[in-house]
């Protein structure tokens, strides 16, 4: 019966997840070397997001992760998707059903968290307001499960 419900779940699309949905941390002019700054996403009650690509956008000077809250924690705190943190000044797309990647869409409920991670990469810290964007791309639904 589950697998039935996760089924129809996944087909019953309400609306579109994409750039309108982006999540963005600042690291300010003057951010020491070596800080992270964080920005926290917490999917709405009642939904389900079905993501199936994320564009990840750093600028200059600041790498970027993302943490997912679902996936097992390290050191008490969320597991990042990323290996290696997104170099500075970078933009790429992550396909989630890609080999490689997650081999399918990553499935969030309600209370589920993504968290944009900056970590300031240059000596000397930041000579400007820096930021990494994410922008998930998939769709909403209402959780049957």
């Amino acid at each position: 019966m589950t697998e039935a419900l996760l089924v129809a779940e996944a087909l019953h699309t309400e609306d579109r997840i994409d750039e309108r949905d982006k999540i963005e941390v600042t690291a300010p002019n003057g951010t020491a070397q070596d800080e992270v700054k964080t920005k926290e996403f917490e999917v709405p009650a009642g939904e389900v997001w079905y993501l199936n690509r994320l564009n990840l956008v750093t600028e200059a000077e600041v790498a970027g992760n993302l943490r997912i809250s679902k996936f097992p924690k390290v050191s008490d705190i969320d597991k990042k998707y990323l290996g290696t943190d997104q170099a500075a000044g970078a933009n790429t797309n992550y396909d989630l059903a890609a080999a490689g990647q997650l081999g399918a869409d990553l499935r969030l409920v309600g209370g589920d968290k993504i968290t944009v991670v900056a970590t300031v990469t240059a000596a000397g810290g930041t000579t400007a307001d820096r930021k990494v964007t994410l922008s998930p791309f998939g769709r909403k639904s209402t959780r049957l499960v």
